[in-house]
């Protein structure tokens, strides 16, 4: 079997972007998007649009995204659609599809449904409507890796029955969201849990998801850090062989709140993919002699973390991805600038991606 990566990604600016720019031809991961409230239903908000179209390059390339919703407050535009959010989004995408390519939908799949083992009768009664307009695989993601096996096994089989009575319909997404360590008691439970799953739904059913990209930013000097998502699925891996490789691209797995105060100016940043490690890049932004951020600081300081990361040894080369290329024209002499969070996002992402396309074995 070949292991397809999968990549759970925000419905954020930066990620969305990226996805909008993987190349028409290349297979590549499975994407994964988690909606965020930031996502609204009426076309002038800024994500909709953007959400769209990465789903219609995804679905076009017969790799189509995969949705969950569980992110959403239920007092949020998209989650009052009729239908859900799901379904909302299923006929755009399809809309989309068939008023630029002239496609009839019959003829793809514009999303796939992500719902928690947990899901609520209102949520799979939502796919369920899904299906009845075009059968599709369903999604299952468990987060709760410590709960006994028997009432995983039973929540499945009842998702089943809501997917035309076949598990085998099913895929599942074993989630365990950041990691910053690899415990032997952790890689136990998990096997157990990923070989039962493999078992009930089939041995190209199963992708253990995991990030370890902190939420929070110290250092100023540039350090290559391991992946421990990557160590922590070869260790599972190597007890259940068919298991899928995840992670969560370049960003920490938990979004920060909805509202929730931060900083007003960002010192850039980039994380810089490589096999089983991260290259960690961050500069300060200049300010002047009042701490305030001089205008213009953080383009200089990321066009700085470029020139840097270019010249390293791990840099992949411009034509490597979109990513790549932004980095290579931020650098001394270039034609590019990259000066807020979403646009430093896209260039990791983008190269993370690729990353995931080239390397999709024990090479992650």
């Amino acid at each position: 079997m070949r292991l397809r990566p999968l990549v759970a990604l925000k419905s954020k600016t930066g990620e969305l972007d990226a996805l909008c720019r993987l190349p028409e031809s290349a297979t590549g991961p499975t994407a994964v998007v988690d909606l965020l409230d930031s996502v609204t239903a009426e076309r002038s908000g800024r994500l909709l649009g953007p959400l769209v179209r990465a789903a219609v390059r995804l679905a076009l390339r017969g790799t189509p995204l995969w949705v969950d919703a569980h992110r959403l407050a239920g007092s949020g535009s998209l989650a009052r659609q009729p239908g859900g959010p799901l379904g909302f989004l299923d006929k755009r995408v399809e809309a989309a599809v068939e008023d630029e390519y002239g496609l009839f939908a019959a003829t793809f799949t514009a999303l796939i449904p992500v719902v928690a083992d947990t899901a609520s009768e209102r949520e799979l009664s939502e796919v369920s409507q899904l299906l009845e307009h075009r059968p599709r695989a369903v999604v299952v993601r468990v987060r709760q890796v410590d709960a006994p096996l028997l009432d995983v096994r039973r929540r499945l089989r009842g998702i089943a029955r809501t997917a035309g009575g076949e598990a085998a319909r099913l895929h599942a997404i074993v989630d365990l969201g950041f990691v910053d360590t690899v415990r032997q008691a952790r890689v136990d439970q998990v096997s157990r849990l990923s070989a039962m799953l493999v078992d009930l739904l089939g041995p190209d059913s199963t992708t253990l998801l995991a990030g370890s990209i902190p939420a929070v930013r110290t250092e100023f000097a540039t350090t290559v850090r391991d992946r421990l998502e990557v160590t922590l699925w070869q260790e599972v891996a190597s007890r259940v062989t068919e298991l899928h490789y995840g992670d969560y691209g370049v960003v920490h797995p938990v979004p920060p709140r909805t509202g929730e105060p931060g900083p007003r100016n960002i010192n850039p940043y980039l994380y810089y993919t490589i096999p089983g490690r991260t290259v960690a890049l961050r500069r300060r932004l200049a300010r002047d002699e009042d701490n305030k951020v001089i205008k213009g600081a953080a383009i200089a300081a990321f066009n700085d973390l470029a020139e840097e990361l270019v010249t390293r040894s791990e840099f992949a080369g411009k034509d490597y991805s979109w990513g790549d290329r932004e980095l290579t024209n931020c650098g001394r002499g270039g034609t590019r600038t990259a000066g807020t969070v979403p646009r430093w996002v896209a260039i990791a992402t983008s190269h993370h991606l690729e990353h995931l396309t080239r390397h999709p074995g024990e090479g992650i």
